[in-house]
């Protein structure tokens, strides 16, 4: 009887021993992808939470002969001014203004920087795949102004897509003069008036290296001035 006992009470402990084993803790298995963590060095690159989502493009708010600045504040206090195309591409402009003027852009980064093409920003993610939650159409280029709207000049100001009518947030200045992206029917918006050289001396980044490589330059935020 006793010899039966210890038996029994050896087999409890042992099948014991293997739930702690198992069980140390950690959340039960599950066929769903593990949450994206935002906490750590290993993340400190450059993404932002709570930033808002809408289900629609901005309704048009834009006053008419009204031109409008943008100045990008980086976070060593300097300034890169914009001027937006409001006659040319007041559609997109309009959502510039907007994103600007909600708070989207305070704190995201450039995210994306190739010296001698573009320096990237505008998506909260920090990946190249953020949005602000829903698509903006390309806007028509037309015979008189599609040299006014081209993206081949260095410091015109365009917004990123992912495919035709897939714009939302994120932009790109250009940094060289290549001409190759006028054939894909980018919207320009805007040009560098002042402060192109600071984007000039960003470091390279690319979101999509291994490891992932630390933040890019920080956008303080964007101001809109009407003049």
């Amino acid at each position: 009887m006793i010899a039966t006992v210890g038996l029994v009470l050896a087999v409890t402990l042992i099948a014991s021993l293997a739930v702690v084993a198992f069980d140390s803790g950690g959340p039960a298995p599950t066929t769903d992808p593990p949450p994206v963590r935002r906490t750590g060095s290993e993340v400190d690159t450059g993404a932002v939470e709570g930033k808002p989502q809408w289900d629609a493009p901005p309704a048009f708010s834009l006053t008419q002969g009204v031109d409008y600045i943008a100045e990008i504040e980086l976070e060593d206090g300097e300034i890169v001014v914009i001027d937006l195309y409001e006659g040319l591409a007041p559609e997109h402009v309009n959502n510039f203004v907007f994103l600007a003027r909600e708070g989207f852009y305070d704190g995201l980064t450039f995210h994306r920087v190739v010296p001698g093409f573009v320096a990237q920003a505008g998506d909260p993610t920090a990946t190249g795949t953020g949005s602000a939650g829903y698509t903006l159409p390309d806007e028509p280029i037309h015979d008189g102004n599609e040299g006014q709207l081209s993206v081949t000049p260095i410091g015109v100001v365009s917004m990123a897509r992912s495919g035709l009518g897939a714009s939302s947030s994120q932009f790109f200045i250009k940094l060289g003069d290549q001409d190759h992206l006028d054939s894909q029917s980018f919207t320009s918006f805007g040009i560098v008036t002042s402060g192109i050289d600071l984007l000039y001396a960003f470091d390279t980044r690319d979101p999509a290296a291994v490891p992932t490589p630390p933040a890019g330059p920080k956008i303080v935020e964007i101001r809109i001035i009407e003049q």
